[in-house]
């Protein structure tokens, strides 16, 4: 008798390959600037931070950055600090490619895979100074919210590689999706602090660059919600000397603190970050 074998588990996706086809610009992006630029990435694999930029400078990550015109906005802004983007549609990171050729930028590296994946196998623990999760799709049916990336399951994948005293920035439109981070984020008192005070949105940093996802929903009449939250220091991750001289995350750092009586003092401390350092307040 057939006996059928294992049966396969197809994990939930947030994202859907939309069409892959290329302009003749993006196309040639690939060819010429992607061996330069871009990251092949081994699955189960770790990727060198330092190796990949040829510096020690903090790593900001965006997943899903989209056309990346907002990630090359940063980069450009933030000279010293270094920007790895993650995006699924092969056009729109080849609209990035071409971006970062003309802005010139050398501190911007690009990865076409699924940023769960790279998020949970591919990086060290603490190895981000942050990440940028901006504009995701809101999935809004009821029955697709199973595909909404900011879920319980990734909050500690998040949470183990940013390291102590580093930023989360989340932005939406969708005021459900945004209700739904700020609940899940809060919940993880243990492991990040909100940067606006308990259980409230961060009024909308004027220094985020502008999306393309976010002036459609504007257009749409939508709100748009913005919510900047910091990795706790524990007891455990102090001892990371290169972060203990850091004046923005070092445990003297008031972005290090987790008490609940602190976050009034977080939500305006900008002052007395390094001002080098890019938070989006």
């Amino acid at each position: 008798m057939y006996a059928p074998g294992p049966r396969y588990h197809r994990p939930v996706r947030s994202f859907v390959r939309r069409d892959n086809r290329l302009t003749p610009g993006q196309a040639r992006a690939y060819d010429q600037l992607w061996p330069h630029f871009g990251i092949d990435w081994p699955p189960g694999t770790s990727l060198d931070l330092p190796v990949l930029f040829s510096n020690s400078g903090p790593v900001y990550l965006e997943i899903g950055f989209g056309n990346g015109e907002s990630l090359a906005e940063l980069a450009t802004r933030y000279p010293q600090c270094n920007y790895l983007g993650i995006e699924v549609h092969r056009p729109g990171v080849g609209h990035l490619l071409l971006e970062i050729e003309r802005r010139g930028l050398t501190n911007l590296r690009v990865c076409c895979h699924d940023a769960v994946e790279v998020l949970e196998q591919g990086l060290a623990p603490a190895s981000l100074a942050g990440i940028y999760l901006l504009f995701p799709d809101p999935w809004p049916k009821r029955r697709h919210h199973k595909r909404r990336i900011l879920g319980r399951e990734l909050v500690p994948v998040l949470a183990r590689v940013i390291r102590p005293g580093g930023l989360l920035h989340a932005a939406t439109d969708w005021e459900p999706y945004a209700r739904q981070m700020l609940a899940l984020l809060t919940d993880a008192d243990d492991r990040f602090v909100n940067a606006a005070g308990p259980g409230v949105f961060h009024p909308g940093p004027k220094t985020r660059p502008s999306t393309r996802f976010e002036q459609r929903g504007i257009c749409l009449g939508h709100r748009v919600r913005d919510l900047i939250f910091y990795r706790c220091w524990s007891s455990m991750t102090m001892h990371h000397h290169h972060d203990r001289d850091n004046p923005a995350i070092g445990p003297n750092s008031r972005y290090s603190a987790c008490a609940p009586e602190r976050t009034g003092e977080i939500a305006h401390s900008r002052r007395d970050t390094h001002s080098s350092w890019p938070i989006c307040i």
